[in-house]
């Protein structure tokens, strides 16, 4: 069975989850931040070696899965910030959400490489 994507999952619920709990974000952004986590943690545990070392085409049904997870994240991400700006609260949560990317985007497109070069 495959680990990795419920692991990313959870992944997600708790980065989520506490920003919910620490910040009262509304529940676009957790949602956006879910997913974005989510699909890291999913690249993060099916590929460990990427935590010791542009588009990605990814042919494992599982791959294309916690991608597309983490694109829909960084998809409705923008929005969800945006209408936290709106309310004036956005302290560290901003933050967050901005890591979320940044590990979703490296991770995925790390793999991508490592499956194009055959490793």
């Amino acid at each position: 069975m495959n680990r990795a994507l419920p692991a990313g999952f959870g992944v997600g619920l708790v980065a989520g989850g506490t920003l919910r709990l620490a910040f009262g974000s509304n529940w676009f952004l957790v949602a956006a931040v879910v997913a974005l986590y989510a699909g890291w943690g999913y690249f993060a545990v099916a590929y460990r070696r990427l935590l010791v070392s542009e588009f990605p085409a990814f042919d494992r049904s599982t791959d294309r899965l916690g991608y597309g997870i983490g694109l829909f994240g960084l998809s409705i991400g923008p929005v969800a910030i945006s209408q936290q700006f709106t309310t004036g609260d956005v302290s560290l949560q901003f933050l967050v959400a901005y890591l979320g990317v940044v590990g979703f985007l490296l991770t995925s497109s790390r793999v991508a490489a490592d499956l194009v070069d055959g490793r």
